[in-house]
């Protein structure tokens, strides 16, 4: 078929609506449908209609194997079944010790990983990558010329999409000489800068287990070592790179889980109970203006008496458990109390599951 066949704003409109492996096919067809598929007109059109209509569509699950090694598998996120293996020395092009899902971003992922030997971690998170698995393509980060730039060096983490600029950045939080030096990649660019902004030298920050990017903002927690104080979280909008302080509600600092997102609003998990009888409650933060205010949404649980790990809280309320000492991960709803064997039996402290939407997103050009 010509496009000559169809007027131009209706072959628009019906590519747009097409899954990406078929695009990636179309884009054969001529010269003209492949400038009207990598238009990024066409491109920002294409994943606002699988943001709306299909998001969350694959998974990608950053564990270790039986024998203690690195390993990232896909899933489809509705079943949660496996679905394949990544190898990563197509991704690094070096032996890996630890693989670290920063976060994903309208269809690219970014990861971090230690350089390795015999499954063992010998650096800090140095190797840097995005990848879009939908179209194959990814793409290594240069390395920060920065003195605090050095193996073992202990670094936060971000990820996400500066909308003003239509620009995927990775910021990199790195301690240095009693201070951070913020240093934020563009993509567009090709590029580290360090910016000005940068949080409080008297804050100790870490980052969650869990992808805390939403609306073009990422968080990390906080805490403030000049002084006793409650844990809260600081934040970083991608289009301005500024950092602000979120404080969370009057609750037990002892209580808190972790931050994720759930439905495009960041969520704050609390565990209350024991290890034979506990649940989560989910609080959800409130963005009307300025002011920022925390909403408890439902409680979840209890929890089967297992000695489990929250690896995901999902969209329908329902959440992955792991099991670090013996392996495995279940599913489990709350709504029914049913618990599923996902039927994948290797597990860990710091397994990592999250979903991301398959996009047309190019990494290079």
């Amino acid at each position: 078929m010509s496009n000559r066949e169809l007027p131009e704003e209706l072959l628009t409109e019906i590519l747009s609506k097409l899954p990406v492996k078929c695009l990636g096919r179309f884009k054969c067809v001529s010269k003209s449908w492949h400038a009207l598929i990598t238009n990024p007109n066409f491109i920002t059109k294409h994943l606002t209609w699988v943001n709306s209509h299909n998001p969350h569509h694959r998974a990608i699950l950053s564990h270790w194997d039986l024998w203690g090694n690195p390993r990232v598998s896909t899933l489809f996120n509705e079943t949660l079944e496996l679905s394949g293996d990544v190898d990563l020395l197509q991704l690094f092009q070096h032996q890996v010790g630890d693989v670290l899902v920063i976060g994903a971003c309208n269809g690219i992922i970014c990861l971090a990983a230690t350089l390795g030997k015999d499954g063992k971690r010998i650096s800090g998170y140095e190797q840097l990558v995005l990848w879009n698995l939908a179209t194959r393509e990814s793409k290594t980060l240069p390395p920060i010329h920065c003195p605090s730039d050095l193996p073992g060096y202990f670094s936060d983490f971000g990820f996400g999409f500066d909308s003003k600029t239509n620009d995927y950045k990775v910021v990199r939080i790195l301690p240095f000489n009693s201070q951070y030096v913020v240093a934020v990649y563009s993509l567009g660019a090709d590029s580290w800068g360090v910016i000005d902004s940068s949080p409080n030298p008297s804050y100790s920050i870490r980052s969650s287990h869990f992808p805390s990017y939403v609306n073009r903002v990422d968080h990390w927690w906080a805490f403030d070592m000049s002084k006793v104080s409650r844990p809260f979280l600081i934040s970083f909008d991608m289009s301005n790179e500024v950092f602000q302080k979120v404080l969370l509600p009057p609750i037990e600092a002892s209580s808190i889980e972790d931050i994720a997102v759930i439905n495009d609003s960041l969520a704050l998990i609390l565990r209350s109970g024991d290890e034979l009888d506990f649940s989560f409650d989910i609080w959800m933060l409130n963005e009307p203006g300025v002011e920022r205010t925390w909403t408890k949404l439902l409680t979840i649980g209890p929890i089967p008496p297992y000695l489990w790990d929250l690896t995901q809280l999902r969209e329908d309320c329902s959440v992955v458990l792991s099991d670090p000492n013996e392996g495995g991960f279940a599913l489990y709803d709350p709504r029914t109390q049913d618990v599923r064997d996902l039927r994948i039996n290797e597990a860990g402290s710091r397994s990592q599951l999250t979903s991301y939407t398959e996009s047309i997103v190019f990494l290079n050009g």
